[in-house]
Formats: C-alpha cells, structure tokens, sequence
C-alpha cells in the first residue's frame, strides 16, 4: 500500500528535521517522485537509508540541494552485487571520519561541516584549548540528558518536578545580584593564579573557596591510576 503525496511529503520532512536539515523544493519534489513508488511497510527504511547517504556526503550547509538528494539516491540504488565486502580495511589516521558536538543541531555533525581547521600532526597552542573545550561540551550534552537534569513532562505529577535539578553557568553567577542558595555548575577546577583555585567553563571563570570543600584526592588518584 502506498501513501498519499502529502503524507509522504510531511514524513521526509520530518525525517530531514529530525536531522536539522532543510530541504530545497526541487529536491522536495524529486525525493517525492522516487518515494511515490515505495510501499508505506518499506518507507521508513528507504528515508532512513537516504538520510544516512545524505549527511555522508561533504555538506557545506544544512539547506539540502538538489544535486545532494540524487546522489543519495543514486548511492541507495546501488544493487547489493555491486557492494564489494572487504575483510579488512586500513584507513589512513587522518582519514579517519571526525565528529564533532554541535549545540546548534544538538547533535554530533561530521567536522567538514564546521569551520574547524584540517587535522594537524602539529598542533597549536589553539589546539589544546579546543581539546578541553570539546570535551566539556561532551559532557554538558550528555548531563543536560540525564533524568536529574531533564525537565518535567508536561502534566506530569507534581512530585516529579522537585527531583530535577538545573545546571548554571559561571556567567549567570557572576552576573546575579540577590544571594543564590544551592546552585549546580559544571566546569573545570583551574588553577589559573599561585594558590587560587577557580571554576571555569565556556562562560567565565570564578574565584572558589576550597576552605570547607570535601577532599576527594584519594578518588582522584584512583581514576588518575
């Protein structure tokens, strides 16, 4: 059974949203010519399968061309004897595919989307800046997922809202005015002067005052281990 034109049309819009892609209206149009004849059991697989084929290639932006839609369904099309099955490849250590957090999309993007410079085997000192930038980004998207942090569900019951907790950032504190009670930041502990420790993330650094923190130097010699 197949599905009607403007059915079919929502759904690849959708799939392509559920990406953080747009796409033209001639590429709209032609992805509707070739879906008109896939049965409504087979759909989702075969839009799946273009999507995979889609952000494979080198996109320079999230508007999808035409040109971009028919070489993925070209890619799509390719009968299973044309496949060659290698038992091993060697890939090359810069040729290895790259991905990177994007909080726009909120989602991983292959670098050559960015504007990210091209892998060097000697780094700057930019780069290692990067490194922890991009690791606390990592890690911010996957607490911000986490059930503590997630919001409430609307009509929810009310208990569950009070198990939630709301992460803040090093700017919001600095630029607060009235007396916070209990607040959650994610950062990095710096030691950024001789004998002062601070707290920084993507936002600012404050000054911490470790006179009354519980030691966890035992635990961190554990994972350094």
């Amino acid at each position: 059974m197949k599905m009607d034109t403007r059915r079919l049309k929502t759904k690849v819009s959708a799939g392509f949203k559920m990406r953080g892609l747009m796409l033209r209206p001639e590429a709209s149009r032609y992805l509707i010519e070739v879906l008109e004849s896939v049965s409504e059991v087979e759909l989702d697989d075969v839009v799946e399968r273009i999507l995979d084929a889609v952000e494979k290639q080198p996109l320079t932006s999230s508007m999808i061309e035409l040109s971009v839609a028919e070489t993925a369904v070209q890619d799509c099309s390719q009968s299973c004897d044309e496949t060659i099955d290698n038992v091993f490849n060697i890939i090359g250590a810069f040729d290895v595919p790259r991905y990177i957090y994007s909080t726009e999309r909120k989602k991983f993007v292959p670098i050559s989307m960015t504007n990210h410079p091209a892998p060097s085997l000697c780094g700057q000192a930019r780069d290692k800046a990067e490194l922890f930038r991009e690791r606390y980004t990592i890690l911010q998207q996957r607490t911000h997922r986490h059930e503590l942090f997630t919001p409430p569900v609307i009509g929810s019951a009310p208990d569950e809202g009070r198990n939630k907790f709301q992460l803040k950032t090093v700017e919001a504190l600095l630029g607060s005015t009235a007396k916070l009670g209990e607040v959650i930041v994610l950062g990095m502990v710096t030691q950024l002067k001789e004998g002062k420790f601070f707290l920084e993330d993507q936002t600012g650094s404050v000054q911490l005052n470790l006179s009354k923190a519980i030691s966890f130097c035992c635990y961190a010699k554990k994972l350094i281990n």
